[in-house]
């Protein structure tokens, strides 16, 4: 039994040392570098590289020595954009040198990063140590609608490290002594993500049939649309789109969201007049209501109201009557065909 209290003693002392070891060793590296962030410093890497997502968002990856840098470029229109992610790949013989290279981040740089430029003036916004393991994982939220929750594999880094830039400006650098003797022959892999909302966007365009619009209700996904001036954000996946009126048909459309694109859609209303259409053979003559119809010309309009319809072919005839309703498109077709029965 004393031999087990002995133990607990010693086990709780070396815990207690280690949490102050931490401590200091937070505290060595507010002093020696919170300092720095509060001015412009000057620094110079070895090699910058660059990741530029202006045009594809798409991961990239980029390899880096101990004192290299990493600039990315952030596309101008980032509505879909809610955060970046930076996964490192740390070399195996650094792992058993901890804390000795770290990473930071810094903002309004002078002369703007460049792959010819190594010599920069900058002021320091973060600055961390690489864990003692093969891979980092680290997510910066680029606004208020990322959400994502911090674990022992992935960092959240404060939003500052943006700054007011269209550019995330990163380097490794050497933290401690101590370094490997091959520290200038290792790769640290690198690879940016942009964080895309789940979201698209709909450009929803209506076009009337007169100069002057009446007014009319559109539905998305049964749920009433406010307006449609401007771009309408929705979820990825199968939308269903309905604009009714008294005054135009109802129209139903089907269309589909991609998450971190515009979606543009046309619908052209028709007004609520009956409309025809007619289908028949080359050589036959129809009439409405006594007069010729031009069927082949494809769908006509036609009053509200009861009508007759006559089919003419050769001496053939067929008479059919009906009632137009406003709001309602009518097909009739002529068929001909041959019936026969077969006895034994």
């Amino acid at each position: 039994m004393e031999a087990k209290l002995k133990f607990l003693k010693a086990s709780t002392k070396n815990t207690a040392k280690f949490l102050i070891a931490k401590k200091i060793f937070a505290i060595f590296l507010t002093v020696l570098f919170g300092a720095q962030a509060a001015f412009c410093e000057n620094f110079r890497v070895r090699k910058n590289h660059c990741a530029d997502f202006t045009g594809d968002t798409q991961s990239q990856t980029a390899q880096l020595g101990f004192n290299d840098s990493l600039s990315i470029i952030l596309p101008k229109n980032n509505e879909f954009l809610e955060g970046l992610e930076l996964e490192f790949k740390i070399p195996q013989e650094l792992l058993q040198f901890k804390h000795c290279v770290g990473y930071a981040f810094y903002h309004k740089l002078s002369p703007a990063p460049t792959a010819a430029s190594i010599d920069y003036n900058g002021t320091q916004l973060f600055i961390d140590t690489l864990p003692a393991r093969l891979s980092m994982v680290v997510q910066i939220p680029l606004n208020e609608n990322l959400k994502i929750e911090e674990s022992p594999f992935a960092a959240i880094l404060p939003s500052m490290v943006l700054g007011n830039d269209e550019v995330i400006f990163m380097r490794l650098l050497p933290i401690m002594k101590g370094l490997p003797d091959n520290i200038e022959d290792l790769v640290f892999e690198i690879t940016a993500k942009p964080l895309l909302s789940s979201q698209g966007v709909l450009n929803l365009n209506v076009t009337y049939p007169e100069e002057n619009p009446k007014g009319v209700a559109v539905f998305i996904d049964e749920k009433p649309v406010s307006s449609i001036k401007e771009a309408i954000r929705l979820e990825e996946g199968i939308h269903y789109l309905a604009i009714t009126s008294e005054n135009y048909r109802t129209e139903v459309r089907t269309f589909s969201i991609e998450h971190g694109k515009t979606t543009s859609l046309t619908v052209n209303l028709r007004d609520t007049t009956p409309e025809l259409l007619v289908s028949a053979p080359a050589n036959a003559k129809v009439l409405l209501d006594g007069e010729v119809f031009a069927w082949d010309k494809g769908t006509a309009t036609i009053l509200p109201g009861e009508h007759t319809l006559k089919f003419v072919l050769a001496d053939y005839e067929v008479t059919k009557t009906f009632t137009a309703i406003n709001g309602k498109s009518y097909n009739m077709a002529l068929t001909v065909d041959i019936q026969y029965t077969e006895t034994p």
